[in-house]
C-alpha cells in the first residue's frame, strides 16, 4: 500500500507521517519500521524489501523521506509504484514538493494523498487548524483530565475517525509503557525525542496501571470491530475516567 504525504508546511508532514504511523502500529504493534534517505539509500534494500512478501514474514512501514528531489533516485523510486501499490507492506513518500508529472504518476497508484501545502493570498490565515490526534494522546497520557477532555473535544467536533484517535492514543501509551523500563531511546525503539517525553509522561503511571490499560484498548478496538461497541464512545468514556 501506498501514501503520498507533501506541502511546505513540514510541520502537518511530518505529524501527519507519525499519525499514520502509529495507526498502523495499533494494529500490527510489532511491525518494522524503515526510512530511507538519500543518505542511506545505496545501503538500503528496497528491492529485498518489496521482494519480501510471505505467510510467515513480517510486514514492514518503508518512509522514503525526500528522496524524489534526487533526479536519479526519484526516477528509480517513480519506477518502483507499481510494486509498491501491489506490496504487502506500507510504504509513505515524504516530499516538501512533487513535480506535476511526478505527482500525476503517484496518485495514480497511492492509496491515499495527503497535500500539505500553504495557502497563498489574502486567504492564507483564514484556514481553520484542524486538531491532531497527538494533543489528545498526550494529555491523556499526563493524566490531565481537563485538558484531554477539551482535546477529546475538538477531535469529535472535527470529526477525525474513531480509528485515527485510538491508533495515535495506543502508539503514545505504548511509549509509556516501554519507558518503564528500557533504559534509553535505543533499547525502546524510539526517537530520542519520543523516548524522554514518554519517560516524563511515565512517572505519572504504575506498570499494573499501563498494563490494564492496554489490554483495554485492545479490547475497544477488537469489540468495535465486531460491531459490539462504539471506539469513540468508549474513548470518551476513558477520557472521561482519568
Amino acid at each position: 500500500m501506498l501514501y503520498l504525504i507533501y506541502g511546505t508546511n513540514t510541520n502537518k508532514v511530518r505529524a501527519k507521517q507519525r499519525e499514520l504511523v502509529a495507526i498502523m502500529q495499533s494494529k500490527q504493534p510489532n511491525v518494522s519500521l524503515y526510512r530511507v534517505t538519500t543518505e542511506n539509500w545505496k545501503d538500503s534494500s528496497l528491492e529485498e524489501l518489496l521482494g519480501s512478501q510471505g505467510l510467515f514474514l513480517a510486514k514492514y512501514i518503508v518512509t522514503l523521506d525526500k528522496l524524489l528531489e534526487d533526479k536519479e533516485i526519484g526516477s528509480e523510486i517513480i519506477g518502483l509504484l507499481e510494486e509498491m501499490k501491489g506490496s504487502d507492506h506500507a510504504w509513505i513518500i515524504l516530499e516538501d514538493k512533487v513535480s506535476t508529472p511526478n505527482l500525476k504518476k503517484i496518485e495514480k497508484f497511492a492509496y491515499k494523498v495527503f497535500d500539505f501545502n500553504e495557502s497563498v493570498g489574502s486567504q492564507a490565515g483564514t484556514e481553520k487548524k484542524r486538531p491532531l490526534a497527538f494533543d489528545f494522546a498526550e494529555q491523556f497520557a499526563g493524566k490531565n483530565k481537563v485538558g484531554a477532555w477539551g482535546e477529546f473535544i475538538k477531535l469529535k467536533d472535527a470529526e477525525l475517525a474513531g480509528e485515527e484517535i485510538h491508533g495515535v492514543l495506543w502508539w503514545q501509551m505504548k511509549s509509556v509503557f516501554l519507558a518503564k523500563f528500557c533504559k534509553n531511546a535505543e533499547e525502546s525503539g524510539l526517537t530520542p525525542y519520543s523516548f524522554q517525553k514518554a519517560l516524563r509522561l511515565s512517572k505519572g503511571w504504575e506498570l499494573k496501571e499501563l498494563n490494564i490499560l492496554l489490554d483495554k484498548l485492545v479490547q475497544i478496538y477488537h469489540e468495535a470491530h465486531r460491531g459490539n461497541g462504539d471506539l469513540m464512545v468508549e474513548m470518551e468514556g476513558m477520557s472521561l475516567g482519568l
